[in-house]
């Protein structure tokens, strides 16, 4: 009878077992596993507008010639919300989900439970590690990230790693269960106790090798020649902020406050200049080799979010000789890290990955140094807040003693006292009503919108942005959108926040394994990153995106020599 596996005697089958156990076992890659990048890194370059690639193209000659030149550029790209802050647009970035989705209305919101100002990633549940000082967690990102996903899809044996000189960037990142999320805090890069139990060793000897200090005392000088600050605002403008004693003109002393000793207001200043971009690099190239990101036998993710480029841009706006000098720096540290990668992993198993948190709105004075009829200015929260008051009083009378209508107005949201409300019998979207009109009635506001009443009645893009940036709980009763070009906060420097193309016009470049290199002209979102990367990586879709996938960024060749010529 032909002997089968099943008629084979009992001691057989054991001898047969026992001698596959022994023998040498050879698994095929899938083809999915062959396609796989074995590194997706993430590049989030904080405050950094699309129009930069564009006017200060001609200044670069690295990073950002190789990611252009070998990469797919998406140049019609914008945040399809309201509000463009460092916290929402990381929290979009790689959830692929807009604010009404993940719940990061802004970088702070008014909890009415706690009557408090809430940070969008405090968390007084967990403490720091590495420093003194309450941690921070993901436990206000309602939506799961791309790395979540991946995460689960390995079974927890991927890694995701996200760093940043800010917090908010890097636990936004990161997501709900990442590896671990480290950021700056003074002298450290720290991570919290929502992530682990101590730092990894590499971390605590980034941090002992005094790299974060050894930039005190220098000073940031100009690298480019004179003519080519022609066409942008003196360097001696009025209206750039002295942030930490770092003065309005080059050259620029790295000291703080104290330019004897190293205090606080050093870090400020350090991350208000490239070499806080430089650390940043550095502490990303440490983080690859501690972590072993890509040289395993699994697909891991990094994500890292320079910090320093919002920092300058704040400080002196989007014309100024820093904010140039700011980009020209960025693009050699861009070229220096892609360099480290291609040595330690190799880019043609890389996948590389460009976009921006939001843009910068032109310093208002800047314009008006130009024509002093234009229309640009300023307004600040407290005057709002007065406007909201005075226009509830005018309508429904004074409320009692020591209480106000107005509960609080943080970052373009206005609460109204709904106690109070419920005490005199007034209807909320009467109340709302009357704060949107008020506000609308004055020069600095575009818009305001009562985000119940009007859901059924507008359907302009603009109240569409205003939707999707809406959280219930978190969100106020009315949201107010100021005029193009003016700002509602600071005496100095700028800021962003209003859906206008100079704050949600951004960058967006897919580069390495698989990328066809290309222009793209089609519109595009931030919020397709996310979707995108699950489609080019076979990676589960984020469970709440909103955004889609990119088309025609796949390309058939096997390989690619990404530095040649003057990019290497």
């Amino acid at each position: 009878m032909k002997q089968t596996w099943w008629n084979i005697n009992k001691q057989s089958r054991v001898l047969l077992v026992c001698v596959s156990l022994l023998a040498p076992v050879t698994v095929e890659a899938s083809p999915l596993q062959e396609s796989r990048p074995s590194l997706v890194v993430f590049i989030s370059l904080d405050q950094f507008p699309q129009e930069y690639l564009t006017r200060f193209g001609s200044y670069f000659h690295d990073g950002f010639v190789l990611l252009q030149s070998k990469g797919a550029s998406f140049r019609n790209a914008r945040y399809r919300q309201a509000q463009c802050a460092t916290g929402p647009g990381h929290a979009v970035l790689l959830t692929g989900a807009d604010a009404s989705s993940n719940g990061i209305i802004a970088n702070n919101w008014y909890d009415r439970r706690t009557q408090s100002r809430q940070y969008c990633v405090e968390d007084r549940s967990t403490s720091l590690l590495g420093a003194d000082g309450v941690g921070c967690s993901p436990r206000f990102l309602m939506a799961p990230t791309y790395g979540d996903m991946l995460r689960i899809s390995s079974g927890f044996h991927a890694k995701v790693v996200s760093i940043s000189n800010k917090d908010r960037a890097a636990v936004l990142m990161g997501g709900r269960i990442p590896t671990g999320a480290f950021w700056m805090v003074d002298s450290a890069f720290v991570t919290s106790s929502y992530y682990m139990k101590s730092t990894p060793l590499w971390v605590d000897n980034f941090n002992r090798s005094g790299a974060i200090n050894s930039f005190f005392g220098r000073s940031w000088t100009k690298s480019l020649p004179d003519s080519c600050f022609e066409r942008l605002d003196r360097d001696n403008a009025p209206y750039e902020d002295n942030h930490d004693d770092l003065g309005i003109t080059f050259p620029h002393p790295i000291t703080g406050l104290d330019h004897r000793r190293i205090t606080s207001s050093y870090y400020s200043a350090l991350v208000t200049s490239p070499y806080g971009a430089e650390l940043l690099e550095q502490f990303a190239e440490a983080a690859v080799l501690g972590e072993e990101l890509g040289r395993r036998s699994e697909m891991d993710l990094l994500c890292v979010s320079f910090s320093s480029t919002d920092y300058v841009g704040h400080t002196f706006g989007p014309h100024s000789h820093e904010v140039l000098e700011m980009a020209v720096a960025m693009d050699r540290i861009l070229g220096k890290f892609l360099r480290f990668l291609d040595e330690k992993v190799g880019l043609d198993r890389c996948l590389i990955v460009l976009s921006s948190d939001h843009g910068i709105t032109p310093i208002p004075e800047y314009i008006l140094s130009r024509n002093a009829n234009a229309l640009a200015g300023r307004t600040s929260v407290e005057a709002t807040r007065a406007s909201c008051e005075a226009g509830m009083i005018e309508r429904f009378g004074r409320p009692p003693a020591e209480m106000s209508w107005i509960e609080a107005v943080s970052d373009h949201n206005v609460y109204i006292r709904h106690g109070l409300l419920a005490s005199r019998h007034i209807p909320l979207q009467d109340a709302c009503s009357v704060v949107a009109a008020k506000l609308v009635s004055l020069p600095p506001f575009a818009q305001a919108y009562s985000v119940e009443s009007d859901a059924t009645m507008n359907n302009s893009e603009l109240f569409a942005k205003v939707l999707r940036n809406v959280y219930h709980g978190r969100s106020g009763d009315v949201v107010y959108i100021i005029q193009p070009f003016y700002l509602d906060e600071g005496i100095a420097g700028t800021a962003h926040s209003d859906p206008y193309d100079y704050n949600s016009h951004v960058p967006i470049i897919f580069m390495g394994k698989g990328i066809a290199a290309g222009v793209h002209s089609e519109e595009a979102s931030p919020e397709d990153i996310a979707p995108t990367l699950s489609n080019l990586t076979g990676i589960e879709f984020p469970a709440s995106r909103t955004g889609a996938i990119l088309r025609g960024l796949q390309s058939s060749a096997s390989s690619t020599s990404f530095f040649t010529g003057s990019t290497r």
